[in-house]
């Protein structure tokens, strides 16, 4: 037996593997092993939960982040003051473009529908509509002699023709011809994506009726300034004409004959306006126009009015959602911090079931940004804004609590009060005032607390949590939310990516993570010398065990 385990110790030395555990002296090495370098990993184990500290404490900045983000962008679509575009990215408003402060209605929404910006002048107002805004528009006779059986594919020949817009020409050929277009599918797409030789589209949009055997031509914007023009070049032999063009009365329109739109017309208030399109906005007031009105017809009755629910629902609303993101806040500032719970290592975990697991990290996560300056300071200078008055106000109001808004107490963490009744009158009394006193705007040169004191109360709330969120940037860096942050503001990042892109705690996080390496290094040299240790004391004591066999069975020969 004892030369078996002589000869297994040589082999692993020649395969290389020095880890021998208890071959020769039947005892546990592994586990050994495995409690020296528990003992040894106390270090190790310190910088883990020194890191998972800091990754908490990241994620806990990000979110807080985030909530402000989300709040700043959502209550900007709330209220107007953004919009997303079909890209995706959004596009900044004022807030004179308001649809919501004021409330128009039409006598008549079959003649003309109403809306009211914020700035539409109240009161009543006339509007009759002499005539509504046309593109130009032609339509051809009927095309089925042109066309095989199948009704939409040319016949033999070819014949070019151009069509000509305000933003230039382009031919069309058609026919079976290699170079020509060959179905009256292809000649309505091609019609649709024209381009001059410049490349400026055409503005054109065609379609073909194959029961009328007509194609239609129109310019995809109205008024007076459009126009289509029709020249033939060249005439398909056999077919004389070969097509025809009349206007939407019906009347032949001559080759190479520029067809007009029309310009929308209305009077308003006893003037005549013109425009070109059949949308449009008089002193605040936008109008769709959907009839004509007969000459003898009384003109239509445009009612406009302060919406004073409407205000006072936005307002409300923006308040309540401000006051659940200090209740959030808030509640990460005054969070206990429970010192006995530290991050869990692998080892711990593999002890513990996933509830404990859970309810443990639920306390270890807890308080890690109890009391922040960087949160404290950013509420507190929200808070003193608010209550700073509003310089250039062009209605009754300069201080938030002519609304009857007011800071609740120091334990209901400075959350905002409306007193409902007073805020409604405010907004009875003097509706622009209200609005002008939430979201004025200062002058481009304006700086630091003079343009402050020059800027609305709902401005002031961003531009104090805009300053807020750079500083949690700079603190933990932009997390995943990078491109939310943008929208909140384009330039937003701009001085933490020239600053290196490296915040304050991903500095510390790859300070903890050089110092782990080295110590993981360290960790695994130890545990090697332990194992060559043990490796020499088996091989030791598996050469005891051979010369003890050796002299036994000598001492046996010689009995």
């Amino acid at each position: 037996m004892d030369a078996k385990y002589y000869v297994h110790i040589k082999l692993m030395e020649r395969s290389g593997i020095m880890r021998i555990g208890g071959i020769a002296s039947g005892m546990d090495t592994e586990q050994m092993v495995r409690d020296l370098m528990r003992a040894e990993r106390v270090r190790m184990d310190r910088f883990f939960q020194q890191e998972q500290r800091l990754k908490w404490r990241q994620e806990a900045y990000n979110g807080i982040n985030r909530s402000m983000a989300n709040f700043i962008v959502d209550s900007r679509k709330s209220f107007g003051l953004a919009r997303t575009t079909a890209t995706g990215s959004m596009i900044n408003t004022s807030a004179s473009s308001f649809d919501w402060v004021k409330r128009a209605t039409s006598s008549n929404e079959g003649v003309v529908r109403a809306t009211a910006n914020a700035n539409a002048m109240a009161g009543t107002h006339t509007v009759k509509v002499e005539q509504l805004a046309e593109v130009a528009s032609v339509t051809s006779g009927d095309l089925k002699g042109l066309l095989e059986a199948d009704g939409r594919t040319f016949k033999a020949g070819s014949h070019e023709f151009t069509i000509a817009t305000a933003t230039g020409h382009q031919t069309f050929k058609i026919g079976n011809e290699d170079d020509a277009i060959k179905n009256m599918d292809d000649l309505v797409r091609a019609i649709n994506s024209a381009t001059s030789e410049e490349g400026a589209s055409l503005g054109l949009r065609s379609a073909y009726d194959r029961d009328l055997g007509q194609l239609m031509i129109n310019t995809r914007e109205t008024g007076k300034e459009q126009f289509i023009t029709i020249k033939d070049v060249s005439k398909i032999e056999g077919v004389s004409p070969w097509i025809t063009f009349t206007t939407k009365s019906n009347e032949p329109v001559d080759e190479g004959v520029e067809i007009k739109g029309q310009d929308a017309e209305i009077t308003f208030n006893g003037s005549v306006i013109e425009k070109s399109t059949n949308n449009f906005s008089v002193y605040g007031i936008n109008l769709q126009l959907q009839s004509e009105q007969v000459a003898e017809a009384q003109p239509i009755t445009i009612r406009v009015d302060a919406d004073v629910d409407s205000i006072f629902d936005k307002v409300k609303s923006f308040v309540d959602e401000y006051n659940k993101l200090l209740d959030e806040i808030n509640g990460q500032l005054g969070q206990k911090h429970y010192r006995d719970f530290s991050p869990l290592t692998n080892e711990q975990k593999e002890a513990m079931s996933e509830k404990d697991i859970e309810l443990w990290e639920e306390k270890a996560k807890s308080g890690l940004i109890r009391n922040d300056s960087i949160l404290t300071r950013t509420l507190q200078t929200i808070r003193s804004s608010l209550y700073e008055k509003v310089e250039g106000v062009s209605g009754s109001y300069d201080h938030i609590t002519q609304l009857g808004i007011t800071t609740g107490t120091y334990q209901e963490g400075g959350k905002l009060v409306i007193n409902e009744e007073k805020l409604r009158a405010a907004i009875n009394d003097d509706p622009e005032g209200v609005i002008d006193l939430m979201f004025k705007s200062p002058d481009s040169s304006l700086t630091g607390k003079e343009k402050m004191e020059n800027t609305g109360l709902v401005q002031r709330i961003y531009d104090g949590m805009i300053d807020g969120i750079k500083e949690i940037v700079h603190q933990s860096g932009p997390g995943e939310d990078s491109a939310l942050l943008r929208n909140v503001r384009s330039n937003i990042l701009i001085d933490f990516v020239t600053g290196g892109s490296r915040s304050v705690l991903d500095k510390d996080l790859n300070s903890i993570n050089t110092r782990m390496a080295r110590e993981e290094d360290l960790l695994r040299r130890r545990e090697d010398r332990y194992w060559q240790q043990f490796t020499a004391m088996e091989k030791a004591l598996a050469s005891m065990h051979q010369q003890s066999s050796w002299l036994m069975s000598q001492m046996g020969q010689q009995f």
